[in-house]
């Protein structure tokens, strides 16, 4: 392996037409392939790799002696990249197809890189592919904010698929696209039976109307909301829930997307109900109890007067 940079020889099929004439020469097709960020490679029809711009040397440390050949960057992939990178490049060497994969590239430091391949074939004037020109692009950084976009998203899916409450999320205008797992638990259904609208088949007839107005109208508003009303499980039965729904706006103010919950409150309201029959129950003994008490005491006056 070379560590120091060295001059690439530009196989003739890399000169762009017109070269001939003088139009574009060589030199200027080298200084620019070295001035772009991308690694550049050229093969010939086969996938023998015959040109690499500096990018390449500079990243990997290996010149074109050490660089030429069918199959020596796979061996600069990561092991798990291999085999994929093989076998979509071969595709594309038996149908012509452009070339695009996502791979990682180890570095003349031992580490690897996320980047992002692509070749097109140039053909001749029969459509015959006489050459591959191919670039690897750095994605590293893309890759890495990926993964902690998904990380971020695995957090929030694990938190509000343990959470108790019945969860889901709408667009701007209430079009529903996403129910955390409880909800799913609780009604027995699936997303394409409850997307968009569709949770209107486990509400209550007696209650649906109603709540359709509501919420068509909180929509609009795009002011917090709460409402009460009844869903049915998976078991037939219905439970009454509390539904409050937050607006989430973006930087500018502008609504992007609506988080609701649905919370259990059954218990809560037969408990209310039970005190509410013992209050009643409470005064209307505490009323009889008057009225017998002030029958009593007539009766007593009368006693006394008679005396």
């Amino acid at each position: 392996m070379s560590t120091s940079p060295s001059v690439n020889p530009l196989p003739a099929e890399a000169l762009p037409i017109g070269a001939a004439q003088g139009q574009v020469g060589p030199e200027q097709f080298t200084f620019l392939a070295d001035m772009i960020p991308q690694l550049v490679w050229i093969t010939d029809p086969t996938g023998f790799h015959t040109y690499f711009n500096q990018r390449w040397i500079d990243y990997t440390g290996y010149d074109l002696a050490d660089s030429v050949g069918p199959d020596m960057w796979n061996n600069l992939l990561h092991p798990d990249d291999q085999t994929r990178a093989r076998q979509v490049w071969g595709h594309s060497l038996a149908t012509g197809d452009d070339y695009e994969i996502e791979y990682r590239f180890k570095g003349r430091d031992g580490q690897y890189r996320w980047f992002l391949g692509q070749a097109r074939p140039r053909r001749d004037e029969g459509g015959r592919i006489i050459a591959w020109f191919g670039t690897c692009t750095d994605i590293q950084d893309q890759k890495q904010a990926q993964h902690a976009q998904q990380e971020r998203e695995e957090e929030f899916t694990t938190l509000a698929d343990n959470m108790a409450q019945l969860a889901w999320m709408t667009r701007p205008d209430g079009y529903i696209y996403w129910y955390n797992r409880r909800w799913y638990d609780y009604t027995g259904t699936t997303l394409e039976e409850m997307q968009g609208w569709g949770w209107d088949k486990v509400h209550h007839p007696d209650y649906i109307n109603g709540v359709v107005e509501f919420v068509s109208k909180a929509w609009t508003v795009g002011e917090p909301f709460e409402l009460t009303f009844p869903l049915r499980g998976k078991d037939g039965q219905y439970r009454w829930f509390l539904t409050r729904a937050e607006p989430i706006r973006n930087e500018k103010g502008e609504l992007v997307r609506w988080l609701g919950t649905n919370t259990d409150i059954t218990a809560m309201r037969e408990l209310q109900q039970q005190l509410e029959t013992a209050y009643s129950d409470l005064e209307a003994k505490v009323m009889f109890r008057n009225l017998d008490l002030e029958r009593e005491v007539k009766q007593l006056r009368e006693a006394a007067a008679g005396k």
